[in-house]
């Protein structure tokens, strides 16, 4: 065999062998799609340099985690 080609021969099987492993992939997967959001709590000095704009997002915000992400009491009798 030519020797410039041996290189190229030895790395032709090494990834042929690696492309067979039956190594297993792990996957990630989130179960709540709130598990990454909270409620923005904000301080008296924020309330007073923060525009309206922002402080109405800040609510909208709020109102979305409370209403799509909070548990809500059940009461079963």
């Amino acid at each position: 065999m030519n020797k410039s080609l041996l290189p190229t021969f030895i790395m032709s099987v090494a990834l042929l062998v690696s492309a067979c492993s039956n190594k297993e992939e792990k996957y990630i997967y989130v179960l709540d799609s709130c598990s990454w959001v909270r409620i923005i709590y904000l301080t008296d000095h924020d309330i007073d340099v923060l525009d309206r704009q922002t402080k109405r997002d800040i609510l909208a915000h709020n109102k979305s985690v409370q209403a799509n992400c909070l548990t809500k009491p059940t009461n079963n009798r």
